[in-house]
């Protein structure tokens, strides 16, 4: 040691390392955008890119979008409506995958009538559009006319060109996001690009945001099993160590709850990290999949318990104002049918007592795993939510010398955190061990320690049940 005369200060590293908060359930949404209405310059949505979006201002900025939109078409538009409007929950994680370069239709010389100065295209969410007489001299927008390209209507000028026109010829180009298909939405990596797209996408949410997903949606594209599955195998493994879980609709293509079972099993969807909802809701109007009224509900269940996934989301107030499985006839499930589709691991929306509530506990691995980490959606979020927090907790101390310093700082610092959440009720109890049986000598020695960790979760009150009994001894109160 070098020779020093006076007085000196050494920081020794904490003993007790504080847990690092997370979000439990910040939803990542796969789908189409209309940023065609966006200029080139302001879109931040662009096909393959990841937005990361804290209010209803920034998700119109980045989308394009409006509460107005064809949800069935823009089901990132669904999304922002549902999460900013409905349940003002965020921050929210959008994937674009619809590019109007790509995606769109064209139109050649539409004969479009003109009434009271206006006129009403075929198509709506233009991209481009040009005008003509029908001497083929070409208008020009804001002097002619002007056109409202979200919804293809025409207004045309008292002074310019089609000011006593009954007709104008349209040549345009319009978006079609139906276009955009299933294998797009999976995506994968561009072996000649290197692009990664699609659901794989998710893996950059944390490393481009430092915020981990917890819900992953597709409106729009989840109803396809094989979307689905990718979800929930995605959600299993997010950068290969994160856990989140996936929520899918089952298709319009089931009109009666009766089906709903079979077609679930039929196509496999029966992972433990997979919700799986049926049918649709109606608000204001407008068809909203179940699957992103989910997220919203799971989202604000968190917020109103400390944002930590141990209260289920079943039972909860969904913003809708009736149900349907075809987008035209009304739907109304009783407790049998309800219950029915609880039994085979669906969950739905019901109307019983106290309003429209999300209905059902069960994950799609149910009936046929029994396992309770997996089958109840709370204890699958919470055995998720916890593994995340000790990976991104303990990922500092990662080689750091296995000795009695590690093991120590580690099991003290566990043991606070498990001895908290029991006191703030979110679990039952919890303890963490370093057990011999566990650590072999030639795992120490190659550098690997296991910790073993013990905790009760838990589950939703299910099943209330009471037994009434006819007591003749009360009989005697006849006789004061």
């Amino acid at each position: 040691m070098a020779f020093y005369h006076g007085v000196e200060v050494k920081q020794i590293p904490t003993s007790i390392i504080p847990a690092r908060q997370i979000s439990a359930s910040i939803p990542v949404f796969i789908g189409c955008a209309p940023i065609h209405r966006l200029s080139e310059q302001s879109r931040a949505a662009k096909n393959g890119d990841v937005v990361l979006c804290h209010n209803n201002a920034a998700a119109v900025r980045a989308l394009g979008y409006t509460q107005n939109d064809d949800f069935e078409k823009w089901g990132l538009s669904e999304a922002a409506y549902t999460m900013f409007v409905l349940y003002a929950c965020a921050p929210v994680v959008f994937i674009n995958i619809f590019d109007p370069a790509v995606h769109k239709k064209a139109v050649t010389d539409e004969s479009v009538a003109l009434s009271n100065e206006t006129g009403q295209l075929a198509n709506s969410d233009l991209i481009k559009c040009v005008l003509t007489t029908a001497e083929g001299i070409e208008c020009a927008e804001g002097v002619d006319y002007s056109l409202n390209k979200i919804t293809g209507k025409i207004s045309i000028s008292k002074n310019g060109l089609l000011k006593t026109a009954t007709s104008v010829n349209a040549t345009y180009t319009y978006a079609a996001p139906e276009l955009v298909t299933v294998n797009e939405c999976i995506g994968g990596v561009d072996f000649n690009t290197g692009k990664t797209t699609g659901i794989q996408l998710v893996d950059r949410v944390f490393s481009q945001y430092r915020v981990l997903p917890g819900v992953i949606c597709a409106p729009g594209f989840s109803d396809n099993p094989s979307v689905a599955a990718i979800m929930a195998t995605k959600a299993s493994s997010i950068n290969g160590i994160f856990r989140a879980v996936a929520i899918a609709d089952l298709p319009q293509t089931l009109p009666d709850p009766s089906l709903a079972p079979e077609y679930k099993l039929k196509n496999n969807l029966v992972q433990e990290d997979l919700i799986v909802c049926w049918p649709r809701a109606v608000f204001n109007n407008q068809i909203i999949r179940l699957s992103t009224l989910c997220a919203g509900v799971i989202a604000d269940t968190d917020a109103n318990h400390d944002d930590v996934p141990y209260a289920s989301p079943s039972n909860k107030l969904l913003q809708m104002q009736a149900a349907t499985a075809d987008n035209v006839n009304e739907l109304w499930l009783g407790p049998d049918e309800a219950n029915a589709l609880n039994a085979n691991g669906i969950v739905t929306a019901f109307n019983f007592i106290g309003g429209w509530k999300l209905w059902g506990n069960r994950t799609a691995c149910f009936p046929d795993v029994t396992d309770i980490k997996d089958t109840m959606i709370s204890n699958r979020r919470m055995f998720g939510w916890y593994g995340n927090q000790l990976i991104l907790t303990w990922w500092q101390k990662v080689d750091e010398p296995i000795g009695h310093r590690l093991a120590q700082t580690i099991m003290n610092s566990e043991q606070i955190n498990l001895n908290s959440y029991t006191a703030k009720g979110y679990i039952l109890g919890g303890r963490i061990e370093l057990l011999e049986s566990e650590n072999s000598t030639l795992d120490l020695m190659d550098g690997m320690v296991q910790f073993h960790i013990n905790w009760g979760t838990q589950s939703p009150a299910e099943r209330i049940k009471f037994s009434l009994e006819y007591d003749p001894d009360y009989l005697s109160t006849l006789f004061g």
